[in-house]
């Protein structure tokens, strides 16, 4: 009574896809922009980074000019 189900053609992500979208990668910075602390991410894995400060979200920056 066991039925196995297809997931390719259901909508759901790939692991490929799922890694992509949630991979924490080494090297991005983030930014307050009230009082100016800088965050970086110094070991990667998988999950959800979402760095408050100030009991503000924090800007993720692109590059190092974005800071300004």
């Amino acid at each position: 009574m066991t039925e196995e189900t297809d997931f390719s053609s259901s909508g759901e992500w790939s692991v490929d896809e799922w890694t992509k979208e949630w991979a924490i990668h080494v090297g991005k910075a983030y930014h307050c922009s009230q009082c100016g602390t800088m965050v970086m991410v110094t070991k990667g894995g998988v999950g959800v980074m979402e760095p408050k400060c100030c009991n503000r979200p924090m800007v993720m920056v692109g590059k190092q000019d974005d800071i300004r």
